[in-house]
């Protein structure tokens, strides 16, 4: 979260007994951004703009410039603008770990956020239910804490057809050992895998014939057929259920397919997509099971479908996409117009313009891809470890949409100066040891990676 600060001016007051001074405020400290440019220039970077870890995404299909983006643990954020500027929704909320968002493609001003951050690491903090705004996140309304708390979502889907119809993907916590980012939550080993509300996310029911109740890390819907859902089901630590699933019948029932795409054990976190306009084709990216002891989890392929999942066809992607942590960080993203565009992000993004046959690296200026949308424009939008990235020409350039997004991550050791209420410096998820700057909420790298504990002499 963004770092604030209590200015204390008690003067001879003081306190009396438990209450507050009637002075004491907050100030915000930042980083909104993080600019990465250190002053000795001891890391390389390219000089941009960076937020934290973003989560999930969405995009309105109507306004070219409405953006929703979602922090992994700094709640949901909106944009007017294009990213040009963003307000906070859901400072209020019990909890700021976001992991899907959705808007209802009937109605936009219907948004629904899902808490809890399926990508499994120690740090992807459990979720509290799910939040619902139908004013387009001006007001949220909890619901479902006693179905999903304890657990993360992944992906949610408002049927096009009946906006009280809404699916959700939903996995357990990570971290290792298994369910440690739980905190011991009570609902944590609860149900999981697929579900459904009927009556627009008040009450819902778990999908169980022919699914298991299994972590489902993604969830894709026929564009053109609302009843036609694929269902990527990947337990991080492996299991022989594991696979890609799909129905036909809303959820009813479901097959897991198996004619080129891998199932078992030896499988992990999976993700799924249908081609906007194409139902025949559908992709898929699978990595490796993380084992018992939650090891290593390099990309196994990505596959890709042309007869609606029936067969499947391998697509050699460049193993660089996942290194040795896939049950982190998976997405695919396929080109509105063009079923032979697609996307697939893990460590770093490929593009392939010919449906798999040859990939390009087109990796946004930060790495660790999380999150992939359109927008009403045809832009793509990248949730990454770096905030929000936009590309207006298929992963040729892009242009970072982080100034003012405060998701940045603390770890432990943040330091102030014991003579300069300026001076504060911490390590960041990911975004390095950053330095507070003049601006309040502009702050400067350091260092550059994970950063870490700090210290002032």
């Amino acid at each position: 979260l963004p770092l604030f600060a209590a200015l204390m001016m008690l003067g001879s007051a003081g306190f009396a007994g438990d209450s507050l001074p009637p002075d004491l405020e907050w100030q915000e400290l930042g980083p909104a951004p993080v600019y990465c440019e250190p002053p000795n220039h001891t890391i390389d970077c390219n000089d941009d703009l960076y937020a934290g870890r973003v989560s999930a995404i969405a995009c309105s299909r109507i306004d070219l410039d409405l953006y929703y983006a979602a922090g992994a643990d700094g709640g949901v954020w909106r944009s007017r603008d294009g990213g040009l500027s963003w307000s906070p929704l859901t400072d209020q909320m019990p909890t700021s770990a976001i992991g899907a968002l959705a808007l209802d493609p009937i109605d936009e001003s219907v948004v629904y956020a899902g808490t809890g951050e399926a990508n499994f690491a120690t740090h992807s903090r459990y979720g509290l239910g799910l939040y619902k705004s139908t004013d387009g996140g001006d007001t949220w309304t909890h619901l479902a804490e006693d179905v999903f708390g304890g657990r993360c979502f992944s992906r949610i889907i408002v049927s096009p057809a009946d906006s009280q119809l809404v699916y959700a993907a939903v996995t357990r916590t990570g971290g290792v050992p298994e369910l440690s980012s739980a905190k011991g939550h009570p609902g944590a080993t609860g149900p999981v895998g697929i579900f459904h509300s009927e009556d627009g996310g008040v009450t819902w029911s778990q999908f169980t014939n022919g699914i298991p109740n299994l972590s489902a890390t993604d969830l894709a819907m026929d564009p053109n057929d609302p009843s036609t859902l694929y269902a990527g089901v990947g337990r991080i630590y492996g299991d022989p259920a594991n696979g890609v699933y799909k129905t036909t019948d809303g959820g009813e029932s479901w097959t897991r397919l198996e004619s080129g795409v891998p199932s078992g054990d030896g499988v992990g976190r999976i993700s799924v997509a249908v081609a906007p306009s194409d139902r025949n084709r559908v992709y898929a990216l699978v990595t490796e099971s993380a084992g018992p002891k939650g090891g290593s989890a390099p990309v196994i392929d990505a596959y890709r479908s042309d007869n609606a999942g029936e067969s499947w066809s391998r697509l050699h992607i460049p193993e660089l996409m996942q290194a040795t942590y896939g049950w982190y960080l998976s997405a695919i993203a396929v080109m509105p117009g063009n079923p032979d565009i697609a996307f697939m992000g893990g460590v770093v993004l490929y593009r392939t313009r010919n449906a798999g046959s040859t990939w390009r690296l087109v990796t946004p200026p930060h790495v660790d891809i999380h999150a992939l949308e359109w927008d009403a424009a045809g832009r793509l939008v990248c949730g990454d470890d770096g905030g929000v990235h936009r590309s207006e020409d298929q992963g040729v350039n892009w242009v970072a949409l982080n100034d003012g997004l405060g998701t940045i991550q603390f770890y432990a050791g943040l330091s102030t100066h014991p003579a300069d209420a300026q001076f504060v410096v911490g390590g960041t998820q990911d975004n390095g040891t950053s330095m507070r700057g003049i601006d309040a909420l502009t702050w400067t790298q350091v260092l550059g990676g994970d950063g870490g504990w700090t210290q002032v002499d």
